[in-house]
């Protein structure tokens, strides 16, 4: 992709943030285009989050993300408005995603964790958020970002914590998934 236009006075700072993990999670160069000597400590803040450039930067997983729902649309249709939503990848350190907020209002944003290739059945996950650097707890089958603001971004970074509590029901996130161990449903 092309230079980056953060810092040049036209997108909002949640649409800054956007624009960073878009082309960090894409694994896009990141060429700065804005005029250094005016910079503010806003825009430096974007430019120097040290955990949306380790994405970038990757030494062993040079591949980006990929959607994997896209939200407003039906799924693989192309809308200028309604890009896809949400995407996730591989890292060195777990899975990552990149929840987008196209919407002009906050909105929550909830996805089931098995619609990323990347995630595992059957187990937790400990969810870093890479714009506040908090360790959030563990996401067991989904997880929500509330009030994600418009046009914001989540980007978050989940690593494997183990096999899903036991006794979690019902016993599969998707009923219709649920298999008993003679091969029948559990939900009919």
């Amino acid at each position: 992709m092309d230079i980056l236009e953060i810092g040049n006075n036209f997108l909002t700072f949640d649409e800054e943030k956007t624009h960073f993990t878009a082309w960090a999670f894409l694994k896009s160069p990141l060429l700065i285009g804005t005029n250094l000597p005016t910079v503010t400590n806003q825009t430096l803040e974007v430019l120097m989050n040290t955990e949306i450039i380790a994405i970038n930067q990757d030494p062993v997983v040079g591949t980006a993300v990929s959607p994997f729902r896209w939200g407003l649309n039906p799924d693989w249709t192309f809308d200028a408005d309604h890009p896809a939503q949400y995407w996730s990848g591989e890292s060195q350190n777990g899975t990552i995603f990149m929840l987008i907020n196209v919407e002009d209002e906050p909105r929550d944003m909830f996805f089931n964790l098995t619609e990323s290739p990347w995630i595992r059945a059957g187990r937790q996950y400990s969810v870093r958020d890479l714009w506040t650097h908090t360790d959030n707890g563990t996401a067991v089958r989904n997880f929500t970002a509330h009030n994600v603001p418009s046009h914001g971004v989540v980007a978050l970074l989940m690593k494997d914590a183990g096999d899903e509590p036991a006794g979690t029901q019902p016993p599969c996130a998707r009923p219709e998934w649920c298999m008993d161990q003679n091969g029948t449903r559990i939900d009919q």
